[in-house]
């Protein structure tokens, strides 16, 4: 992504999406990305990211960093709607048939694509609406093979992290029904 000078709103997407990856520990020196479950947590930091400019835009529209700034704020939250647009160009509505529909091709997704956007909104809805799902992410990716796995071992995995961390687990649970995975 290219961020120009003073363009503040994309600055702070991107460092959101990377700060999810730290939050999902893809810090490590082994942590390189890998098939078949990179694509969920790329969608995973996106819509971490995009939950971030929703609450940076309501921040600062309420409480500006710089005294009589607060119309930034309302910059920052119509960024965040042209993303969330983007991704809704898929139109997909019932998430678990799309997923279905599309799982091939996700699992051959080793980065951020636009192919991801209805699971990148459906996530993003979960995390908007339980703050507490976010506490999740730092149980991801705490096992030997981390996203080479199959993805029903891959949830297997990330929930028995989340209950040896005392995370809630809500994420990977509420995910796995969405998508329907048994």
């Amino acid at each position: 992504m290219s961020i120009g000078d003073r363009d503040w709103s994309k600055l702070s997407y991107q460092f959101g999406h990377e700060l999810g990856h730290v939050l999902c520990n893809s810090w490590p020196a082994d942590a390189r990305p890998r098939l078949p479950c990179q694509w969920l947590e790329e969608a995973i930091v996106e819509a971490f990211s995009i939950r971030g400019l929703g609450l940076l835009s309501q921040s600062w529209e309420f409480d500006p960093p710089f005294a009589g700034d607060s119309a930034f704020g309302q910059a920052i939250a119509n960024y965040r709607r042209i993303i969330i647009a983007n991704y809704a160009r898929g139109g997909a509505t019932e998430i678990a048939a799309w997923f279905r529909a599309n799982r091939r091709k996700l699992e051959q997704i080793n980065g951020l694509s636009d192919a991801q956007g209805p699971a990148i909104l459906a996530i993003a809805e979960v995390i908007e609406a339980d703050r507490t799902t976010v506490a999740d992410l730092g149980a991801l990716n705490r096992w030997s093979g981390r996203s080479s796995l199959p993805l029903e071992k891959y949830f297997e995995l990330w929930s028995a992290s989340c209950h040896q961390l005392g995370s809630p687990g809500r994420l990977p649970a509420l995910l796995r029904k969405k998508l329907a995975i048994a």
